[in-house]
């Protein structure tokens, strides 16, 4: 068979999966207990000024009523989807978080095959094969520099910061620690840090995502600065970690639903 012929018949066969399924849109929300995320200024909420939200994720699927994983593919874009990872940024570079991006970046976009879907699951990070990769050489979402640590840490998974109503900072950012190689050819990591979220009765067109960012806030010390880079042995990761479920409960509590 002719290059001509290989090529049409590989474009039939793409345009039939394709026609197999339909779009998807998966909405996240981020707020602080009632108060919707805002990088507004000092009035934006009472409790905690936040200045950054920005969050990787992969291996999105959906769980049908018989219990199936069914991947979601997701839709590439030239900035927060590579179709593989996905960028969530709340952050809009205004106001308090001047020392971020204009863009931001609250839904999921992908296809799945038509089905009836009870459940949403995804895992918090980079995979590892992409995580100790060069942001200058890389692919939109992994070119940001603030989300990365380095070749040795890789990106940051998750960075959330801001002040408390005291005026003390809380800075949070999670990412695998412990990893052992040379550049370029990373062995392993101690602490992968990569939690799998599952969301039960999650259904499409009709659910939100909601990161409640009071629930990092719960655990934390009114009295002092909070800072956590994802060492698993310091006090102040210690109620950073039981919230996004790397703690021994393994239960995590910062993504909820709404609207199901």
């Amino acid at each position: 068979m002719g290059a001509g012929l290989l090529a049409i018949g590989a474009s039939i066969i793409a345009g039939c999966l394709r026609s197999a399924s339909v779009p998807v849109e998966i909405p996240f929300v981020a707020r602080i207990g009632d108060t919707p995320f805002s990088c507004a200024g000092a009035d934006a909420t009472a409790s905690f000024q936040p200045s950054d939200l920005r969050l990787y994720i992969h291996d999105v699927a959906l769980v049908d009523v018989n219990g199936t994983a069914v991947p979601v593919a997701l839709t590439r874009d030239a900035a927060f989807q590579n179709g593989t990872v996905a960028l969530l940024d709340f952050e809009d570079g205004t106001g308090n978080c001047a020392n971020g991006t204009a863009g931001t970046h609250t839904s999921i976009l992908g296809r799945v095959p038509p089905g009836d879907y009870r459940t949403l699951r995804f895992t918090l990070g980079v995979p590892f094969a992409l995580n100790h990769a060069d942001p200058a050489a890389a692919d939109p979402p992994l070119t940001l520099g603030r989300m990365h640590w380095g070749w040795q840490g890789g990106y940051k998974f998750l960075r959330f910061e801001g002040l408390d109503a005291a005026g003390h900072g809380v800075s949070f950012h999670l990412g695998s620690t412990g990893c052992e190689g040379t550049i370029g050819h990373i062995q392993r990591c101690a602490q992968p840090n990569r939690p799998t979220i599952e969301l039960e009765g999650f259904t499409p067109q009709h659910s939100t995502v909601v990161v409640q960012l009071a629930t990092l806030l719960a655990g934390l010390d009114g009295t002092r600065t909070h800072n956590c880079m994802a060492d698993v042995d310091a006090a102040d990761c210690a109620p950073l970690f039981a919230a996004v479920g790397l703690d021994a409960s393994h239960t995590q509590r910062l993504f909820q639903l709404s609207g199901s």
